[in-house]
């Protein structure tokens, strides 16, 4: 293959979240090592519910990410998870192709309280479409969480909102799901977090 077709492919890579590039099914939380960069990524996603209850065509993915080289399981050889709290936290509302997407937006209504993730003095950006054309417009939004955030929608009785202009709500099993990511990235407040 010819140098110049690898680097638009590896650009197109790297320019990509890891959830994209491992299969992986709702609220399962997973990781990945990238070797080059170095950097350890661990996500997971989930698909929030209408009003109705009925799924959207909406993924919400939370990513907390771990720079510098990953320390390596004895047994397998295979990337440790993480310890400690990640240098920082985001997460993504991407829409699938078919949907139409009213504004880029990304709000939880937690308890009846608005967080709004994409508002004036939030830290958010637009995803780039993975192929730039002109046609492409952005499908997606990610926004920066901090850990508070993160951890009172994992304690709410009620999680609600609006992702890409869309109603949302999440269920108990997603918010059990957040809990797992919460352990996982060592930001559920707890001392001892899962091996």
């Amino acid at each position: 293959m010819a140098a110049w077709t690898v680097v638009p492919l590896l650009m197109v890579v790297l320019l990509q979240s890891g959830w994209t590039l491992t299969q992986a099914p709702p609220r399962e939380v997973r990781r990945l090592y990238w070797e080059l960069i170095p950097e350890m990524e661990v996500w997971v996603r989930l698909v929030p519910e209408n009003p109705d209850g009925k799924p959207t065509a909406i993924n919400l993915v939370f990513h907390a990410f771990y720079p510098g080289r990953a320390q390596r399981d004895w047994f397998t050889g295979l990337p440790a998870w993480p310890k400690g709290a990640p240098t920082r936290l985001t997460v993504s509302a991407e829409s699938s192709p078919l949907v139409l997407v009213r504004e880029l937006t990304l709000r939880f209504a937690v308890d009846g309280r608005m967080i709004d993730l994409t508002g004036p003095t939030s830290r958010y950006r637009q995803l780039p479409c993975p192929i730039a054309s002109e046609d492409c417009s952005p499908n997606g939004v990610e926004a920066e969480l901090d850990a508070s955030t993160l951890r009172s929608l994992t304690a709410s009785a009620s999680i609600g909102g609006q992702a890409l202009g869309l109603p949302i709500r999440l269920t108990a099993a997603d918010q059990h799901a957040l809990g797992e990511f919460a352990a996982r990235t060592g930001l559920s407040g707890d001392e001892a977090q899962k091996p």
